[in-house]
């Protein structure tokens, strides 16, 4: 289908906004897959006690100095003046996610690594690209998703 330069950049003059729908869209959409995807990752391994762990994970999308952000994280809830930071809601939540040392009375003891969010993220990132390409297609063709 070929389409006359004016309609091109008539599509183009209304495509801004659409593609930053689109695209957003997608982000929310796939943030709530990588947040069931993770929290089923906290359940097995480190496995449950308590199940603090596994809900404080949350999937969502962030507008940040006018830039969307798909964000996956556990531990806690952010100010909305400093989104990416974690709050001490769930402390351990980093150091079952990236391992590492703690201290404690009487020695210390190594945690190893559980990845429970980055397996998430990494199971979905390749998906992930191809659908916001997919947006901005669809955007530039005049379409919402």
């Amino acid at each position: 289908m070929s389409i006359t330069y004016e309609e091109f950049m008539d599509r183009l003059s209304k495509s801004d906004s659409r593609i930053s729908m689109n695209i957003r869209s997608v982000l929310l959409k796939q943030s709530l897959k990588m947040e069931a995807d993770a929290k089923r990752n906290a359940t097995h391994f480190p496995r449950v006690q308590t199940g603090r762990l596994r809900n404080s994970i949350s999937g969502n999308v962030i507008n940040f100095q006018n830039e969307d952000y798909l964000v996956l994280r556990a531990g806690g809830i952010s100010t909305p003046s400093r989104p990416f930071t974690e709050s001490a809601d769930v402390v351990y939540a980093a150091i079952q996610e990236y391992g590492g040392t703690i201290e404690m009375k009487g020695g210390s003891r190594f945690i190893k690594e559980k990845r429970y969010l980055r397996n998430a993220f990494d199971k979905h990132r390749d998906r992930t690209k191809s659908l916001i390409d997919k947006a901005i297609i669809a955007s530039l063709k005049g379409k919402d998703l």
